[in-house]
C-alpha cells in the first residue's frame, strides 16, 4: 500500500494534580513521540478530524505484520498494519 516510510507524530505528556491561577490541570514531561511504519499494507481510519485525542494506543503482532491500534476520545481513530515499526522520542513540545 506504501513504497515509502509513513510516519505518526503524537504529542504525550503526564497530567498532574496540580491545578494552575486559571484552573486548568498542569502538564509536565512532554514528549514528542514519532512512530515510523515501513511497507504499509492496511489502513482503517474513522472520525478523520484533526488533532486528536488518543484514549489508548496499542501495538500487537498480527500474522507477522505490526499492528497500531488506537482509540480516541476526539477525532481520528482506527488501525493500521504494516511490516515495521519504529518509535523515536524527542523530549519537550513539539514546535
Amino acid at each position: 500500500m506504501s513504497d515509502g516510510p509513513s510516519s505518526l507524530r503524537i504529542h504525550a505528556f503526564r497530567i498532574t494534580k496540580e491545578v494552575d491561577d486559571r484552573g486548568y490541570y498542569v502538564l509536565d514531561k512532554h514528549v514528542v513521540v514519532t512512530v515510523t511504519l515501513e511497507a504499509v499494507i492496511q489502513v482503517g481510519l474513522s472520525d478523520f478530524n484533526l488533532p486528536g485525542i488518543i484514549f489508548e494506543l496499542s501495538f500487537s503482532t498480527v500474522e507477522d505484520d505490526i499492528q497500531l491500534a488506537w482509540t480516541g476520545s476526539y477525532g481520528v481513530e482506527g488501525t493500521i498494519r504494516a511490516k515495521q515499526a519504529r518509535i523515536d522520542l524527542i523530549p519537550g513540545k513539539p514546535v
